[in-house]
């Protein structure tokens, strides 16, 4: 399943469902990658770097959701 899929199967789909989505996309992983990279030059302590991972994928994945939400609305 994709990601967008997974979210756009709306709110009564499982968190698991999109993780597993996540986990598989290709963008996700690269933004994974680099939000890693980006937190360790900066010196965030290891600890947080995975947290810090998953709050950006998630804000990621939101704003495109608002976005795609809005040009439906238009179209």
């Amino acid at each position: 399943m994709s990601l967008e899929a997974a979210v756009l199967r709306g709110p009564s789909i499982d968190q698991d469902a999109i993780a597993d989505a996540i986990a598989s996309d290709p963008a996700a992983i690269i933004l994974k990658h680099a939000v890693k990279i980006w937190a360790r030059d900066h010196g965030f302590a290891e600890d947080d770097v995975s947290s810090l991972t998953e709050r950006v994928v998630a804000f990621t994945c939101s704003a495109i959701l608002d976005c795609q939400r809005k040009v439906q609305a238009v179209v």
